[in-house]
């Protein structure tokens, strides 16, 4: 995580990038899970750790939750403030990394989405990330997550992804370079991007991303060494689609205990 990423042109275009993801649909998953494994109306304060920009956040704050959000892009988290204060939306976002920041209160849901937690990628990382997430849930309280599914990301292999965005006056062309680390541990993802406005092209993004994929089994045992106990997996965002082969995001509900 020592590698300058999300800066600012990523930032900039990153709601552009990602304008087709359904952000609508994995808040529809988020609230059934907390309905389902949660009680009820009693879940309403939640911490998204690796907010982004607030798309998880906000559409849940609109929905009822108090929501604070946190991020380690200082960029990412001035445009969830700016995106909060124009839609007038309660939400609150705080610079910070996942595995250290300290908020200063406990929380009935905590959230890590859009495969977050791969970016720590050592066992000393995801440790130190999901006991701060215990830290910050209070007794019987709720984490929802997705990350990406080892055995169907290394069966893939480096499948490179080249995405074209139409927006207002201009396009964004979004190829992701993947490549596999020998040692089976991480993706290597370069992300390239390219906004093109009339006649003019330009090279705005160039990050390269290391994630880390997890098997269920090794996001259970992680899990339950920081007290949190699994309470369901699924092929995210659909809470009631089993995991099965091919399943590339795997979600998971887990309780502080």
């Amino acid at each position: 995580m020592s590698e300058p990423i999300f800066a600012q042109d990523y930032a900039r275009l990153y709601d552009a990038m990602y304008a087709t993801k359904d952000y609508t649909r994995e808040c529809d998953a988020i609230d059934a899970a907390i309905r389902r494994f949660g009680d009820g109306g009693a879940y309403r304060t939640v911490l998204d750790l690796g907010c982004g920009t607030g798309n998880h956040a906000l559409p849940l704050a609109r929905r009822g939750y108090d929501v604070t959000g946190a991020d380690l892009s200082g960029e990412m988290v001035a445009r969830a403030r700016r995106k909060a204060a124009e839609g007038e939306i309660g939400a609150r976002f705080e610079q910070g990394d996942m595995r250290t920041v300290h908020i200063g209160r406990t929380f009935d849901v905590a959230l890590v989405m859009f495969a977050a937690l791969g970016y720590l990628i050592t066992d000393a990382d995801v440790s130190a990330g999901l006991a701060n997430v215990r830290r910050h849930l209070r007794p019987g309280g709720l984490l929802v997550l997705d990350v990406w599914n080892a055995p169907t990301v290394f069966a893939e292999g480096a499948r490179d992804r080249i995405g074209i965005v139409e927006g207002p006056g201009r396009q964004l062309i979004k190829a992701s370079l993947r490549s596999l680390d020998p040692g089976g541990v991480h993706v290597n993802v370069r992300v390239r991007v390219w906004e093109i406005v009339g006649a003019t092209v330009t090279a705005t993004a160039d990050e390269t991303h290391r994630m880390r994929p997890f098997a269920q089994p090794d996001l259970e045992r992680f899990l339950g060494a920081s007290g949190l106990a699994p309470r369901a997996f699924f092929a995210f965002p659909d809470i009631d689609r089993p995991v099965r082969e091919g399943t590339f995001d795997l979600g998971c509900v887990a309780t502080a205990t």
